[in-house]
This record gives structure tokens, C-alpha cells and sequence, in this order.
């Protein structure tokens, strides 16, 4: 930690202010029309119960603020605002520009390939937020979405948690993952 840095908790706090005004007109695209910050503190509870350290909690409320924020956010205000653990975890977890406008199966396969070259912290998150997004396919998906387009999003999603736990870690959310997805699978066959 360096001078100046805040503890832990005032770090997480912060980090949790941070992504509340950031998406606090904000909600999903669900028929329900759920703030948009419970999905940020459904990825934190989930990095926090799988034993997460606290940059990556901080992460995990972080993780969407950049591709989110209006008027935007860079990474470098991330770093600023919050250190160079935190800011590489949501550069990793920031999908680049040219993904805007993609296919929705182009950009889940082009984030599975991303992931293998990412940290342990970034797909820790990432298989969080992968939870997190799956149970609202099986729950309330997006009203625009069709079964098809749910169906692609679920399959992009098990690509992604394959390939983080690769390497053997983050089992515990993997077996979380794959209990939402087969819900979201059975509710759009």
C-alpha cells in the first residue's frame, strides 16, 4: 500500500461509491428495469464469497464503470482513483474498442481467447460477472432478446468460464456458473 492509499475497506467503500454514482441512473435492459448496480454487487458478493483479495472486490465493483461511465472514464482514472492492482484487474476485464458493434457471438469468443492471456484476479471477476449475467438470462433476460440471442450469450459465457478456469482455479464459481447456465439453457431451449 502505498502513502496516502486507504485501507481495505475504505478502498472497497470507495470503490463502491465510485460505481454507484457512475451507474446510478442506470438499469438492465430486464423487464423489471433492476438498477443496473445490483449487477455490480452481485459480481462483488461473488469474488468476495470465493475468497477474493480486496483489489479484486474493488474490481468487481469497478469492472463495467469504464465501458458504462457518461461522460466516460479511462483506466488511468482507475489508477488515479484506486492503484495499479485495481486499474490492470479492470483494463483486463474492459473489452477494446474495436468490439463495439460486433456480433454478439464474435465478441464472446474474441473475450474467451482474451481471457487466457489475463491474470488469475481478471478471471476471478470475470467468471463473477459471467454468473452474475447468466442467472438474469434464466430470471429476467433482456426484453429485446430473443431465445436464440439469449441462448448465444450463455453459450459465449460457458466458452469464457472454460477457458478462465483453465488452468484449474476458480472451481468453486465454475460449479456456480454451470448450475446458472443449465437454468438459463433449459428456460430458452
Amino acid at each position: 500500500m502505498w502513502e496516502g492509499m486507504p485501507s481495505c475497506d475504505e478502498l472497497i467503500a470507495k470503490a463502491k461509491r465510485f460505481a454507484e454514482k457512475i451507474h446510478e441512473k442506470q438499469t438492465r435492459y430486464n423487464k423489471a428495469k433492476t438498477p443496473a448496480i445490483t449487477h455490480m454487487a452481485e459480481v462483488a458478493g461473488l469474488v468476495e464469497e470465493a475468497g477474493g483479495s480486496w483489489e479484486e472486490v474493488a474490481a468487481a465493483w469497478l469492472h463495467d464503470t469504464v465501458e458504462d461511465a457518461d461522460p466516460p472514464i479511462t483506466v488511468e482514472d482507475i489508477r488515479r482513483e484506486f492503484g495499479e492492482e485495481v486499474a490492470a484487474i479492470v483494463d483486463g476485464l474492459t473489452d477494446p474498442k474495436d468490439f463495439e458493434g460486433k456480433p454478439l457471438l464474435w465478441r464472446k469468443i474474441k473475450q474467451s481467447e482474451r481471457v487466457l492471456s489475463k491474470s488469475r484476479s481478471v478471471c476471478l471477476v470475470k467468471i463473477a460477472d459471467q454468473i452474475s449475467n447468466v442467472r438474469s438470462l434464466a430470471h429476467d433476460p433482456p426484453e429485446k432478446w430473443d431465445q436464440e440471442k439469449c441462448l448465444t450469450y450463455a453459450v459465449g459465457a460457458l466458452l469464457i468460464v472454460q477457458n478462465c478456469s483453465a488452468r484449474g482455479t476458480h472451481l468453486y464459481l465454475k460449479e456456480k456458473f454451470l448450475q446458472v447456465y443449465q437454468k438459463a439453457i433449459q428456460k430458452h431451449l
